[in-house]
């Protein structure tokens, strides 16, 4: 005989088996349910083809401190060029410098001779004190009634014609020395002692080395971080250990074709013209500022013409923004125009975003795209 008790035990285990088996299906269709929900809420590609909106990070544009710290190595130059000519025909005594002689404000280049030059002035000089001399006595004598008005405007335009000729007698003797126009290396030398110079013919070239340059070839992305009046700092292979200080002050605007970079010139200080052009070295552009900014993850083509970002309005859509970018330093990016201070801005999942999409702000968004 089948036990009575025995087949209610059976029944009660079956029953539980049962009621096991619908908790586990259960909490298994929980789990796929959340699951699904945290794939479509996390995922823009999962969100649109149910209707959702798209879920992505977001942040408000801020105005904060950037501080942009840019390294290029590069080269010194002269400051500028200077072209000095000969002035007067002479013959050259002395040339005390060559090429690649570094000189003062004032230093001797060439002497020429100036005898002739001088006996001109002294000439100039004893006719200028004649014609003083006969318009003192016109006058006087005007005054006495013996002399015309005629005579003495002749007398006048003789003493200004000779006192014209002693101030071109001077020049000419002044030129017949040149002298350096300022701290300076020599480039270019084109006269030797014994030749006879001529008026107008190059003389020197020289490269003007207070202030001196540095020439920083900066890579080309970095041009939107450059500007002038930006302060650096220098170091040198040729004195290694010193640090020269320096700042911007010209921003070449030509891309090398090869190298993808740009010139900057950083003009530092040479009293002790220990700088000359071709030392090579590194640059440290530094620049702090404040600016408005976003996190560099929201800008969408950085480095084309056509920069955007998405701005999330107060009904939760984002709606595409054209920008203008500016400085780039420690993951955030200047808005000099498109976007205004607290706007919040779409950091992470803009790549799934189209213009006037509903978004889900601030929930799990995947980083990396």
């Amino acid at each position: 005989m089948i036990d009575a008790e025995e087949v209610k035990k059976v029944i009660v285990r079956r029953r539980l088996d049962i009621i096991i088996g619908l908790i586990l299906a259960f909490i298994t269709l929980a789990a796929v349910v959340v699951m699904l929900k945290y794939f479509v809420q996390t995922d823009g590609t999962k969100a649109r083809p149910v209707g959702l909106p798209i879920p992505v990070q977001t942040q408000a544009a801020e105005v904060v401190k950037l501080h942009v710290v840019i390294g290029a190595s590069g080269a010194t130059a002269e400051s500028t060029d200077a072209f000095l000519t000969n002035r007067v025909i002479a013959k050259v005594l002395e040339v005390p410098v060559d090429v690649g002689k570094v000189v003062r404000k004032g230093d001797l280049l060439a002497a020429f001779d100036d005898s002739l030059f001088r006996a001109a002035v002294d000439h100039a000089r004893v006719n200028l004190d004649h014609t003083d001399k006969q318009l003192e006595r016109m006058l006087t004598m005007q005054k006495k009634g013996f002399a015309s008005a005629i005579e003495v405007e002749n007398a006048r335009t003789a003493d200004a014609a000779a006192k014209e000729a002693l101030v071109e007698a001077e020049f000419n003797l002044t030129n017949t020395r040149i002298n350096s126009p300022a701290s300076a290396i020599v480039l270019q030398r084109n006269v030797n002692p014994g030749e006879i110079t001529t008026v107008g013919t190059p003389a020197f070239k020289l490269g003007i080395i207070e202030p001196v340059y540095m020439v920083a070839q900066v890579s080309q992305e970095k041009i939107g971080s450059v500007h002038i009046g930006m302060q650096a700092d220098v170091s040198t292979d040729g004195f290694p250990g010193v640090i020269f200080t320096g700042h911007v002050v010209k921003i070449d605007g030509n891309v090398n074709d090869v190298t993808r970079t740009f010139g900057v010139y950083i003009s530092i200080a040479n009293s002790d013209l220990r700088l000359i052009p071709g030392i090579t070295g590194y640059a440290r552009l530094k620049s702090e500022q404040m600016a408005l900014a976003v996190p560099s993850t929201a800008v969408l083509n950085p480095v084309g013409d056509r920069a955007i970002v998405f701005v999330v309005d107060k009904d939760n859509r984002a709606h595409i923004r054209e920008v203008r970018r500016g400085l780039m330093a420690g993951g955030m990016t200047e808005l000099i125009d498109g976007v205004q201070e607290g706007e919040q801005v779409v950091t992470v999942g803009q790549q799934e975003l189209r213009d006037n999409d509903r978004v889900l702000a601030n929930q799990s968004a995947p980083w990396n795209k």
